[in-house]
């Protein structure tokens, strides 16, 4: 063996949890519901939308919009953003009439 090799202790394998790759297009129509909703960037929203591990109302609104449709049905809305913000906006209220009983 050579004097110039540098030997690595294998390193643990440990258990992480992935997160799925988001596309540009659900990213963008997260921020676009974020700003027609007046909705802020803290986890305000997490416990309602999320699973609970996202870090932002943002992530936790690409959560509720995976879990709620396929992307195949979001790519297939004629107006996304519309149809997604008054489905959003139903969401909220319905959680909020819930959390007020």
């Amino acid at each position: 063996m050579s004097k110039n090799v540098i030997h690595f202790p294998k390193a643990k394998s440990e258990t992480f949890v992935a997160r799925p790759k988001t596309g540009t297009a659900l990213m963008n129509l997260a921020t676009g519901l974020m700003v027609k909703l007046q909705i802020n960037p803290d986890t305000s929203l997490v416990s309602l939308l999320g699973k609970g591990n996202e870090l932002s109302n943002h992530e936790a609104i690409i959560t509720w919009m995976l879990t709620s449709y396929t992307r195949d049905e979001i790519d297939s809305m004629e107006s996304p953003l519309e149809s997604l913000a008054k489905a959003l906006h139903n969401h909220l209220l319905d959680n909020m009439e819930d959390a007020s009983c």
